[in-house]
């Protein structure tokens, strides 16, 4: 197949690896924007402040919401890594003729 790649099982976890990474530097980045938002709005009275919860809650139910899309595909990257580990070498160029 043209413009397939293969990685090697180490190849592949160290890409893994640093998608892991990236992940935690997104979730960090997540966090950090609902606590920066906390701490501005924590002297906000009024229609400011019942704006200001608002605005936290829906932040809160979107950082959710994309916690549980990364958890996912951490989880289905991971299965995949682990399926690519079990692989038995010599069946795979059987497997890829197949494709």
């Amino acid at each position: 197949m043209s413009g397939q790649t293969s990685f090697t099982e180490a190849e592949a976890a160290a890409v893994v690896d640093e998608y892991m990474q990236a992940v935690e530097g997104i979730k960090k980045t997540i966090s950090a924007v609902q606590e920066t938002f906390d701490a501005a709005r924590s002297g906000w009275e009024g229609d400011a402040a019942v704006a200001g919860q608002k605005a936290s809650t829906a932040w809160q139910e979107e950082t959710t919401r994309i916690n549980t899309k990364i958890d996912e595909l951490n989880q289905t990257i991971s299965e995949g890594n682990t399926t690519l580990g079990n692989v038995d070498p010599e069946n795979v160029d059987a497997l890829t003729n197949l494709i």
